[in-house]
């Protein structure tokens, strides 16, 4: 932009009046000069118009290359441009300089002629250090000479003075215009820096904001469907509930209450399950509002997972499917909310237990590292149909099931898994898997031993 913008304040605006004055003035000194003085201004003006109009070129064309050149090329490139610029004014004025030495009244011309070139000069607020160090001699001295041919002794004296301090004038003046110059093609680069720089910015948020609206869509997408499917599962055991009561009702009425015991039981069954879905809605809305509370206790973690494991050994039974206990003798105690650890085992236990049919359930316990403490691995490893890779990346996702239709084999929230990894988390560890579509899978729960000497990961990350 500085070397497009240089072109056309050295040229757009300037060009015509030179070429004008250079073309006109030799016509001049013919006709009121006697001799051959002509010729000489009208060399000057041809080698400094072919000089002028080469130096135009050249600029438009490093114009062109400039987004190509690093820094120092260009730097290198301007500077030598910039020289053969300057060396123009002394190519145009030195003819005129020479006018001193004619007869009258080509002094006049002469004078003149330096002094609009001093003006220019002056005016043409693209002049640096190098242009005046090659175009002021030649303008001063243009006009001093000149000038002293106006007078004799001491009048001669005075008026070279006064030209030479026209002329540094006028270079003073070029020198400020030049600054203030700099400053606006500064400041309009640095605007123009800004607003490329906006514009990118702007850029980068849209694609954000146009990414964080394609995940809100999708995550109001899988709410939906979740309270969709939810609305199925609370609706079914509490109509349970609500039909076995209406029975055991017109049993007691008519006297006949010899099914009531198995209508109560599968009253019970209904509730069990309903409070089970209710108490993880709960579990997740206190874990993502940052309620949840952990009360670390010390505990007998080998009976934890005989318990855990006895208590889904029914559910299994029934998928003829058998469960065993392995784990390190060397892990006893440990320190952790006990209530939370169990729901973690039992979460785990319930899945493999309800997607494995005629197969194994493995629970094992190891001992581990989580960073510099010790912990306890509890894996979970089953030989059910196994999950896809797919699947796996949205296992842990809120309100978000792997077969989300009502026509889905198994019941349930889905939200085990989620709760599972986000408990876990909040008691310094964390939850894995590792399945193989047709092969099985296992679930491994990572938790320190002593939860109190680990910071909890981001629970809801």
């Amino acid at each position: 932009m500085t070397i497009r913008r240089f072109a056309e304040v050295a040229w757009t605006r300037h060009g015509p009046t030179r070429y004008a004055s250079v073309a006109l003035t030799p016509v001049l000194v013919a006709i009121l000069v006697p001799g051959w003085w002509w010729a000489l201004c009208s060399l000057g003006a041809i080698a400094g118009v072919i000089i002028d109009l080469r130096t135009q070129s050249a600029f438009n064309r490093l114009a062109e290359q400039a987004e190509t050149l690093d820094e120092a090329g260009l730097s290198k490139a301007v500077q030598r441009h910039i020289a053969s610029l300057a060396v123009i004014t002394g190519v145009y004025v030195a003819p005129y300089a020479a006018l001193a030495f004619a007869p009258q009244p080509a002094p006049v011309i002469g004078l003149l002629f330096c002094a609009g070139s001093a003006l220019i000069c002056a005016t043409l607020h693209v002049m640096t250090r190098t242009m005046i160090f090659y175009s002021a001699p030649v303008i001063i001295l243009g006009l001093m000479l000149n000038a002293f041919t106006f007078g004799r002794g001491v009048d001669a004296i005075i008026l070279t003075a006064m030209a030479g301090v026209l002329g540094v004038n006028a270079i003073v003046a070029a020198r400020a215009g030049a600054r203030s110059f700099g400053d606006l093609i500064g400041a309009r680069q640095k605007a123009e820096e800004a607003a490329e720089d906006l514009e990118r910015r702007v850029n980068e948020r849209t694609a954000q904001l146009e990414v964080a609206s394609q995940r809100a869509h999708a995550a109001n997408k899988a709410k939906s469907m979740f309270l969709a499917n939810m609305s199925h599962e609370l609706r079914t055991p509490l109509n349970a509930v609500i039909g076995y009561s209406e029975i055991i009702e017109e049993d007691l009425e008519s006297g006949d209450t010899s099914a009531s015991a198995a209508d109560l039981a599968k009253i019970r069954g209904s509730a069990t399950h309903l409070l089970t879905l209710i108490s993880e809605i709960l579990d997740l809305s206190r874990i993502e509002s940052g309620k949840l509370e952990l009360k670390p206790t010390s505990f007998d973690l080998p009976s934890l997972l005989r318990g855990a494991l006895d208590t889904v050994k029914p559910t299994a039974s029934k998928q003829r499917t058998t469960c065993q206990l392995n784990f390190a003798p060397t892990i006893a105690v440990m320190k952790s909310d006990e209530t939370r650890v169990r729901q973690c085992v039992l979460n785990l236990l319930s899945n493999a237990a309800k997607f494995t049919h005629n197969g194994a359930i493995a629970l094992d316990m190891r001992e581990c590292r989580i960073g510099r403490l010790r912990g306890v691995a509890i894996s979970v490893k089953d030989t059910g149909p196994g999950i896809s890779v797919e699947n796996q990346a949205r296992l842990f996702r809120p309100f978000t099931q792997i077969d989300s239709t009502k026509t889905r084999a198994h019941d349930g929230a889905g939200l085990g898994l989620v709760i599972t990894r986000r408990l876990a988390r909040a008691m310094g560890g964390d939850v894995q898997v590792s399945s193989k579509l047709g092969h099985g899978s296992t679930f491994t729960l990572y938790l320190p031993l002593d939860m109190t000497e680990a910071p909890p990961a981001a629970a809801a990350a």
